[in-house]
């Protein structure tokens, strides 16, 4: 009896552990009513929908919400602030197996930030600032920003990327910094050749009058591609993103009925190339983090249940096999062929049921861990970003508001200009998907 007790206790913490992991993260299915308004272009929705009953006041909420309310042209940037003050000094560098330079932020609550989002942590509050009129911060935050983009300690592994570039450019035209915007743009060129036009940008020798920057997509969803078939208990986090913007050409017409065109950046796609790169160098770190943590106890619970099930399907099959073989012997010993048939039988589906257990407890126990360790419906990312976005530009002056029109019939308003120095430049979104995020009301 005490071996048997000492399993029970054991399994039994083990799935509180694991059960007590479950309570402080979101889940993809938390998210679904915002991004679901978010595909429809109601920012005020989608920050009304944001799911609020756990991580409250973490990085990664903290910035998703504070990206909501920018996009309605509401600089509510206070809570980044704190997240910036609180997380000063903590940006660490990681070089890999092939000379690569990572960086990443550890948060209090444990989460390691890519690269991307912790350039993007900077991108918003400039954006922030500048929709407050205070330019200087802003441009401390996009001087904080490039300075990421151009780390020199590895020339074959810094992290730098054309569309960061042309945000970038736009937030110092905010700014009113033409000569640190054109540096940008000429960047975004250099890295991808196909953008003539952001070269052409770069080559003015003053800003244009009107800058219009949309942002286009709902931000990617991730989906767990794990390998199960030989092992499932040695499956790693293996995910991979899903872009939900289509990419439409896009034209913007002023109130007076003037039409601009409109450039296409590249996508976000080597964010999160970079992304998983950096969590397999960071595996360990990861691992023995708040969010790594659960995958270990999933684990020893998933592998506990298995061993269980086996051992019990072992148990009835030579338990069973022993008794048919008692009872296959008297018959030989009585003479009576019915006796040592049911003997037979007995051995035969003793097997048979032991077998089934084992494999039944296989099944359901793999079954219970996939659940509990899809990626997909747990993995932590910041979720609400762009994927890609539209640059166009003119001399002309345009009268607000500004309609949006993609190829893929959606439409948007521009309703005022987000800032007025120097140049005036206006942010606008476009959700461009035609996917329908389903929730729960």
């Amino acid at each position: 009896m005490r071996p048997a007790f000492h399993f029970l206790l054991i399994t039994l913490t083990l799935s509180f552990v694991s059960g007590c992991s479950n309570t402080t993260l979101l889940t993809r299915q938390d998210y679904a009513k915002s991004r679901s308004y978010l595909a429809d272009g109601r920012t005020d929705d989608a920050v009304l929908g944001f799911p609020r009953q756990f991580e409250r006041g973490d990085f990664i909420t903290t910035m998703e919400k504070t990206y909501l309310n920018l996009l309605q042209g509401k600089p509510q940037i206070k809570a980044l602030k704190a997240q910036v003050d609180i997380l000063e000094d903590r940006v660490r560098y990681h070089i890999s197996r092939e000379a690569k330079t990572f960086f990443y932020l550890q948060t209090p609550e444990d989460y390691y930030a890519s690269e991307h989002e912790v350039i993007w942590m900077h991108f918003l509050l400039g954006w922030g600032y500048a929709l407050q009129g205070e330019y200087e911060s802003a441009c401390v935050e996009a001087r904080v920003a490039g300075s990421l983009l151009t780390l020199p300690w590895s020339a074959q592994g810094n992290f730098d990327d054309p569309m960061l570039r042309i945000f970038l450019g736009t937030l110092w035209t905010m700014c009113g910094e033409w000569q640190e915007a054109q540096v940008d743009f000429r960047a975004a060129w250099e890295l991808d050749h196909t953008l003539v036009w952001a070269r052409e940008l770069a080559m003015r020798a003053t800003p244009p009058a009107n800058l219009i920057l949309v942002l286009g997509g709902t931000g990617p969803e991730v989906k767990w591609t794990p390998e199960l078939d030989i092992n499932p208990l040695r499956s790693e986090r293996q995910v991979s993103f899903e872009f939900q913007g289509r990419k439409s050409r896009l034209m913007i017409r002023d109130h007076a009925g003037y039409q601009l065109n409109t450039f296409l950046s590249p996508d976000a796609t080597p964010w999160y190339v970079r992304h998983l790169e950096r969590e397999s160098e960071l595996h360990e770190l990861i691992l023995d983090s708040a969010f790594g943590g659960k995958a270990t106890a999933s684990g020893v619970v998933a592998g506990g249940k298995i061993a269980a099930h086996t051992g019990l399907g072992i148990l009835v099959g030579v338990g069973g096999t022993a008794l048919g073989a008692v009872i296959a012997n008297a018959g030989l010993q009585s003479s009576s062929e019915e006796v040592f048939r049911l003997g037979l039988i007995t051995i035969a589906a003793s097997l048979a049921y032991g077998g089934d257990i084992i494999s039944d407890g296989y099944r359901s126990s793999v079954k219970a861990f996939k659940q509990d360790m899809d990626p997909s419906l747990q993995y932590r990312y910041v979720r609400f970003l762009p994927e890609y976005l539209w640059l166009g530009w003119t001399d002309n002056p345009l009268e607000m508001p500004l309609q949006l029109d993609a190829s893929s019939g959606m439409q948007g308003k521009i309703e005022q200009a987000a800032v007025r120095n120097k140049s005036t430049v206006s942010l606008g979104y476009m959700p461009d998907t035609t996917r329908v995020f389903s929730f729960t009301r």
